[in-house]
């Protein structure tokens, strides 16, 4: 009786120890992570910005981060600078969307978007016209003397957000980034083409949406704009009780994401988007 049982504890330790012999070879050849999780990245045949822009049109967005005592002569320098922008506009083929100050978030930050026609070749030229420019280079010296850190991304936009309308009226607006993971743009615009459309069915708050080509890659920024806070709380409980797909698309699209940061801004005088 004892040499019966004894011989079953063993075929059970012998069992045990196979199985996880194959367990430990499937890790080992798949990767443990990916035992776990079998989500494949989707294979490109081509880079992610044919698939989803339009490469004629470069966005850039540059963020200042400004000594606190700094402020007045700061807001001063910038207004000359969107002045000088304006008077050669046709030379550097573009003009400014949006300049903003941050409210909640990083203090003492100031955002600003400019849009530029006619792609990377366009770009080459205004790099070589302001290098040459004096009024230019003054007032970049007066902007730098009054910066903590600075930081510029090139962007495009995507295709299915619409059309930026500059607005009008008291606004807040929303600076939205997020750091996905290489390899997962496409999928990220596939889900946001949708969601995109439910977002700004009624609300109508979708200002523009974008995704870095120089500077920190895989970053998307969407910029939302409100007409106070509590119409973003309105706005956004709004879409998650009227939408039944959006729950599906926010638990496809956050494993997608490694980081995400909110900002509320708001526009400058002088801004062209109020």
């Amino acid at each position: 009786m004892q040499t019966n049982k004894l011989f079953r504890l063993v075929g059970f330790l012998e069992d045990v120890g196979v199985r996880r012999l194959s367990t430990s070879q499937k890790c080992n050849e798949k990767g443990f992570f990916s035992s776990i999780f079998d989500k494949q990245v989707e294979l490109q045949s081509a880079s992610h910005s044919n698939k989803l822009s339009d490469k004629d049109m470069i966005y850039e967005l540059t963020t200042h981060n400004v000594k606190p005592d700094s402020l007045a002569k700061y807001l001063t320098a910038t207004q000359n600078l969107i002045g000088f922008c304006n008077a050669n506009k046709n030379v550097l083929h573009g003009e400014c969307y949006g300049n903003f100050k941050v409210i909640v978030g990083d203090q003492d930050q100031f955002v600003h978007l400019w849009r530029y026609e006619g792609g990377y070749e366009n770009i080459d030229e205004n790099i070589r016209f302001l290098a040459d420019s004096k009024d230019f280079a003054a007032i970049e010296k007066d902007i730098v003397s009054c910066l903590r850190s600075r930081h510029s991304q090139h962007m495009l936009k995507f295709s299915y957000w619409p059309e930026i309308q500059l607005r009008n009226g008291s606004n807040i607006y929303e600076l939205r980034s997020y750091h996905l993971k290489p390899g997962t743009m496409v999928e990220w615009g596939n889900f946001w083409a949708k969601a995109i459309r439910m977002r700004d069915y009624k609300h109508k708050e979708a200002y523009v949406g974008m995704f870095s080509q120089i500077g920190e890659l895989y970053n998307v920024k969407h910029v939302w704009c409100y007409g106070s806070m509590e119409e973003r709380r309105q706005a956004r409980e709004s879409v998650w009780q009227t939408q039944s797909q959006w729950q599906e698309i926010v638990a496809n699209t956050v494993p997608l994401i490694r980081k995400m940061t909110s900002r509320i801004m708001v526009p400058l005088e002088l801004s062209s988007t109020k």
